[in-house]
């Protein structure tokens, strides 16, 4: 058996008032995800809450990055404070089944190390503060970063302060450390904990347990690893989520980001289902008892739906730390229910 090398076993004590049922902390065991899994909502979301407030306090920060545009009545935000750029412009090898490459054409693309240098430039002229630096991936499943890891190394020599993080994909161990001695803030991995999702949605011939070897390898080498679990993966259906929750709370990381299935076709050909409030809930509020002491966000990606309004409330309710680009009626209501809000134009992952 694993022995689970986080805060939510340091921190068991703090659970002894809980209206969830005791669970045997110290060793990892899928008994208790399932436990958690089959308790109530309300019982989860009012633990789920006050841990996050043992642990954080009543500040709520909202990530405004600037990467797409928003606008709020009592915050003046910039555009690109914190900017996205693709390496491979709008080309993608994969074609996945939820994106088809669509994401990739709202960031700026930089195909070679000079044109990289180029845009970062300018960036810094106008006043960004960071950089995600990601693109479509290859049929392994790699964004193609090597040839621009010199550059990104020029960026942090010259600009130290200035944030770099990655979205690297499934990453070789040469690269990963080629990236360590590049100085990258954070390194993001969207983790699938179901080999279906894997084949059927990302088109690869890959495995769930080429993540988590890919998330240990990252993290023996010191990376500072932000996750990205995505609800709904499948299609909008919840399948590999407990698994890919299970590996991320098991390698112990700095933060989770969580997302919700968007099908990014073009109008009238959505025909994925969405996943549900309850479902999104839940899920944040387990990853939020997993992990006590771990923030746990809620990323930019999310449907444009009738649901949205209440997946933020559930979010808020479930313990999460950060809300990206929220709804106005979310900040009220953060606001209604005694917690601090704060707005920060950078990626939700470094807050």
């Amino acid at each position: 058996m694993e022995y689970w090398n986080n805060g939510f076993f340091r921190k068991q004590n703090a659970f002894h008032h809980s209206i969830i049922p005791p669970f045997h902390y110290s060793i990892f065991g899928s008994a208790m995800l399932s436990q958690l899994i089959q308790t109530p909502l309300n019982k989860l979301q009012s633990e789920a809450f006050r841990v996050r407030k043992i642990h954080f306090g009543n500040e709520l920060t909202f990530s405004i990055p600037g990467t797409l545009s928003y606008h709020d009545h009592t915050l003046p935000c910039q555009k690109d404070r914190f900017a996205a750029i693709s390496v491979t412009g709008n080309h993608c090898d994969l074609r996945c089944g939820h994106c088809q490459g669509k994401l990739l054409e709202s960031m700026i693309p930089a195909e070679d190390p000079e044109t990289f240098l180029r845009v970062t430039d300018q960036l810094l002229l106008g006043g960004t503060h960071g950089i995600l630096v990601s693109g479509g991936a290859n049929k392994n499943g790699e964004v193609p970063l090597k040839k621009f890891i010199p550059a990104i190394k020029t960026i942090k020599d010259k600009h130290p302060q200035f944030k770099v993080i990655v979205h690297t994909g499934l990453i070789r161990r040469e690269m990963a450390m080629e990236l360590k001695e590049a100085r990258v803030d954070q390194v993001l991995i969207d983790v699938i904990g179901d080999d279906d999702t894997i084949r059927e949605v990302y088109h690869l011939d890959k495995k769930v347990e080429d993540y988590e070897e890919t998330l240990w390898m990252l993290k023996e080498m010191g990376h500072r690893l932000a996750p990205h679990i995505v609800i709904g993966h499948h299609f909008g259906e919840i399948r590999g989520e407990w698994r890919a929750l299970e590996m991320v709370t098991r390698v112990g990381v700095e933060t989770i980001v969580l997302v919700i299935f968007k099908t990014l076709y073009p109008a009238g050909k959505n025909h994925f289902r969405v996943p549900t409030p309850e479902e999104t809930s839940r899920i944040s509020a387990i990853a939020r008892i997993l992990n006590p002491d771990i923030p746990i966000r809620m990323g930019c990606i999310r449907p444009a739906h009738p649901w949205k309004a209440e997946m933020e409330k559930g979010f808020i309710l479930s313990g999460a730390n950060t809300i990206a680009y929220p709804l106005q009626g979310t900040i009220d209501y953060a606001r209604e229910i005694g917690l601090k809000t704060k707005f920060v134009e950078m990626c939700c992952s470094l807050i």
